[in-house]
């Protein structure tokens, strides 16, 4: 079966919802040292090739990022995220072959229409497994960035992630969107809450 076309991921500045799974749905991170690892790896990233990072969340076997695109593509960011992160993985564990399943998942993000049900689909993945009872509360998760009210740091793109929302104060558009998560917790809470319909999975090297 030949493959999809490259074309739509090495556009640049395109936003892209990411997900990439343990080979056998086997654990990808087995300490706190993996997961901070994984995340200097991607700050390395950003400094190798500039790009905005919005969400992330990462579970012991797999993680989503959602990024937005500068100068080099979507498969040339996570060539060297993965494969630095996989070098490090099993150089630590003494192991060798394949970490990842496959390809990665990757899915062209509209940010008109859907840009913070991506993300608000990715904070609330560890609480749909059972890994906190408030998203806030996972470590490995961009959320609880958004929960405070300052944040200094360079991991996520915080301001310009919530100037998408539109144009009041950064401080209206932080609490716009934590109500915006909570109105999908109460519904997870409820068990009413739907699978969304913009979530679709395409394979990709």
């Amino acid at each position: 079966m030949p493959r999809r076309p490259r074309k739509e991921i090495d556009q640049k500045g395109a936003i892209f919802h990411i997900v990439c799974r343990g080979n056998n749905q086997r654990r990808i991170f087995l300490s706190s040292r993996d997961y901070k690892k994984f995340l200097k790896i991607v700050e390395e990233a950003k400094q190798e090739f500039p790009f905005c990072l919005y969400s992330y969340n990462l579970l012991p076997n797999h993680f989503h990022l959602e990024i937005e695109t500068i100068e080099a593509s979507v498969s040339k960011i996570m060539h060297f995220i993965n494969n630095r992160y996989v070098k490090y993985f099993n150089r630590r564990y003494k192991r060798s072959g394949h970490l990842f399943q496959d390809r990665f998942y990757c899915s062209h993000i509209d940010k008109e229409s859907y840009f913070w049900e991506v993300a608000q689909y990715i904070d609330l993945n560890a609480t749909k497994a059972g890994l906190a009872k408030q998203p806030q509360d996972y470590q490995w998760s961009s959320y609880q960035f958004y929960c405070q009210k300052e944040y200094n740091g360079k991991l996520i793109d915080r301001e310009r992630f919530l100037r998408f929302g539109g144009d009041d104060s950064i401080e209206r558009l932080r609490q716009d969107y934590i109500n915006f998560v909570e109105e999908a917790l109460k519904l997870l809470k409820e068990k009413k809450l739907k699978e969304p319909s913009w979530l679709k999975s395409e394979k990709f090297d």
